[in-house]
């Protein structure tokens, strides 16, 4: 069996996260899937402002508990630098995308898994992240390609219960 497959995670075990499963992108009329103990009105304000619908650059996802997008630049070292500073903001608000990168693009999916559903959090680190992707000289924003989300669904099965409380 090649070393791919193996990281591969099985069907069964998309059962413990059951909002990764069956997306179909982004339809017009979705609509979102905050999380428990969002203020869903301030909520709707950000989350506004970031769809591709309102003049941003998100899109929602199918079944409306994650936005997500692909940024894309000049060379895989400005994307590495970007991931990096993204990665660096969601240490300080100990909070993690789903995403996936090959060479000079990036997919990031936000979604907030405990509590399922999109929270003030996700909608922050979206917009720092177009700011961050300014700073480091984002090209023009292209959709995202299958492959890219298939990759970013696979890691999000693979890695588990990742936002459950540690016992």
């Amino acid at each position: 069996m090649p070393a791919m497959a193996r990281l591969l995670p099985r069907p069964a075990q998309t059962r413990h996260l059951p909002h990764l499963v069956k997306r179909s992108y982004s339809s017009p009329t979705m609509q979102p899937h905050y999380s428990s103990g969002t203020d869903e009105a301030a909520a709707a304000t950000s989350l506004t402002a970031l769809l591709t619908s309102s003049g941003g650059s998100w899109t929602l996802s199918s079944n409306g508990s994650a936005i997500e997008r692909s940024f894309k630049f000049k060379t895989f070292a400005k994307t590495w630098d970007f991931m990096t500073a993204v990665s660096l903001q969601c240490k300080i608000k100990n909070h993690h995308p789903e995403w996936s990168n090959v060479y000079n693009s990036t997919f990031i999916r936000w979604t907030t898994h405990n509590p399922p559903g999109l929270s003030e959090k996700d909608l922050g680190l979206a917009a720092l992240c177009d700011t961050i992707a300014k700073d480091f000289g984002e090209l023009a924003p292209e959709p995202a390609s299958c492959e890219m989300r298939t990759m970013a669904d696979k890691a999000a099965v693979a890695a588990a219960d990742c936002c459950a409380p540690k016992k």
